[in-house]
């Protein structure tokens, strides 16, 4: 299966992990949040992902610099450790 990845991504928004609260873009007509396209990683650690059907994905040791091809609702606060996090559109 082909991921497609953007050649470039044109906006982004800084992510504070948190066990409740959902990351990503409000859409204009009804309010609810769009996941990113990919996610940042500024500084290494791990990342506790969750995707829209509620499933956790752990990515340990995660390098500085690295750009995660996942659409996660959420970010996890429980067991992240991954600093300078950012939610990555193309719009």
């Amino acid at each position: 299966m082909a991921i497609d990845i953007p050649i470039a991504y044109n906006t982004f928004i800084a992510i504070t992990p948190s066990d409740t609260v959902a990351i990503g873009e409000s859409t204009a007509g009804d309010g609810k949040k769009r996941a990113p396209r990919a996610v940042y990683v500024g500084g290494t650690g791990a990342l506790v992902a969750v995707m829209a059907d509620g499933t956790t994905a752990t990515f340990s040791g995660i390098p500085a610099g690295t750009v995660l091809p996942i659409q996660p609702t959420r970010i996890n606060a429980t067991a992240t450790t991954a600093t300078l996090l950012l939610a990555l559109y193309q719009v």
